[in-house]
């Protein structure tokens, strides 16, 4: 299709593209206040649903208006606003990244299929309603002149704000993944099936995205990765 020789089939390599996605819910400071630290002050894990086993919800206190360009232009947030960016980190929505030509400088072409599953607008609705709660509460009211939005949205007019805020959490992953079936691209040593002296060593290796932020895992990867090589070729550990 984009004329590149085919040297060796993998029909994983782009495919179970994995994101953390994120709505933001905004409140209108009482008072202007700049922002501290790194513009944010609290985070925290929680579950959509009490049965689960692990949290699939992080959410990140934002000094200042956090939203997509959708709901900034229907909501027209004032800038002394604050924000509670309700992410959903179990996704189950997966996508692809394809190639849009046969130069490595033409640009890659994103399918994110973001709440594509129905269980993560199931996740983001609790979110949503969880962040509403915290953030209309008494311990609050001395910070909030009046909720900016989503307001006291309810059934579809919820899911449909929910798609317009949507926004990626910057934690692509997954579209190289590790595994022995027909769709994974590397194997436990990183290297890239089928292909002599390459591996990858990256967030895409990862079966599925983390549970928490990517930078930690991706660190890991790298260390694995090194003491993988540094073992292959009998190379000593410098510190």
């Amino acid at each position: 299709r984009l004329r590149i020789p085919v040297v060796q089939h993998l029909p994983g390599v782009g495919q179970k593209f994995q994101d953390h996605f994120a709505v933001g819910c905004m409140w209108e400071y009482q008072e202007p206040l700049a922002p501290r630290n790194n513009g944010g002050e609290a985070t925290f894990f929680w579950k959509s649903n009490p049965g689960l086993d692990t949290p699939d919800l992080q959410t990140c206190q934002v000094e200042g208006p956090l939203c997509s360009a959708e709901t900034r232009a229907k909501f027209n947030p004032p800038a002394a606003s604050w924000t509670l960016y309700g992410g959903v980190v179990r996704p189950k929505s997966q996508g692809q990244i394809r190639l849009t030509g046969p130069n490595p400088d033409d640009p890659i072409q994103i399918e994110a299929n973001t709440l594509s599953h129905p269980d993560d607008l199931k996740a983001a609705v609790a979110c949503v309603e969880l962040c509403r709660e915290i953030g209309n509460s008494a311990a609050l009211r001395p910070f909030t002149k009046r909720e900016v939005m989503p307001g006291n949205l309810t059934g579809a007019a919820l899911e449909d704000f929910i798609r317009d805020a949507a926004s990626t959490y910057h934690h692509q992953t997954c579209t190289a993944k590790m595994g022995r079936d027909s769709m994974s691209v590397v194997d436990g040593q990183l290297k890239v099936y089928g292909i002599e002296n390459l591996r990858v060593a990256d967030g895409s290796t990862m079966p599925r995205v983390t549970t928490g932020n990517t930078m930690a895992p991706c660190i890991i990867i790298g260390e694995r990765a090194a003491e993988i090589l540094r073992e292959e070729h009998r190379l000593k550990a410098e510190l």
